[in-house]
């Protein structure tokens, strides 16, 4: 049998009296690739940011590897990866520096190997906001698997430049 790494049960989420998702219900297992596909406004970014941990659900059941990520901080983050639809970096860090920080807030050295592994080194020392739109999506995805999440949640991704690969480093259950 299957380990559930994801478990989503009678979801809901409401603004205000906009109903954005409305009882979803689905697992996802250990080493298992899952998309939410769906129209814009289909409550698909607001199902993922509850799973992330950065909103609330109004009700029903979420679990990361059996963690409520409406109760939880730090070991949420230990466990999940996420490469966001927009990136909140800044535009004046650099490839690199990025790496850094993101591994010594995870605490870990740098994977400068995964800048590598995406296709950015001769990118290395350029700041964010001089990567074409695909090295900015494949730096995202370098930063989101750099602590060997047992998550990975790429948010917003079109299908182009997202592909499961055995060796960025992820998590191998």
């Amino acid at each position: 049998m299957s380990e559930t790494m994801i478990l989503i049960k009678d979801f809901r989420k409401s603004y205000g009296g906009f109903i954005a998702v409305d009882g979803i219900s689905l697992d996802v297992s250990r080493g298992e690739v899952f998309g939410l596909l769906g129209p814009n406004g289909a409550g698909k970014t607001t199902t993922l940011e509850c799973l992330e941990g950065l909103r609330r659900s109004d009700g029903g059941t979420l679990r990361v590897d059996d963690v409520d990520p409406g109760r939880v901080g730090r070991r949420l983050s230990r466990l999940i990866g996420v490469q966001l639809q927009a990136s909140a970096l800044p535009d004046s860090i650099r490839v690199d520096e990025a790496m850094r920080f993101f591994c010594t807030y995870h605490r870990i050295a740098p994977r400068f190997d995964l800048i590598e592994r995406v296709g950015v080194t001769e990118r290395r020392h350029a700041q964010y906001h001089e990567l074409s739109g695909g090295q900015q999506r494949r730096l995202s995805l370098a930063l989101a698997v750099a602590h060997r999440p047992a998550v990975v949640i790429p948010d917003g991704t079109d299908g182009h430049g997202w592909r499961p690969h055995p060796h960025l480093g992820a998590h191998q259950g």
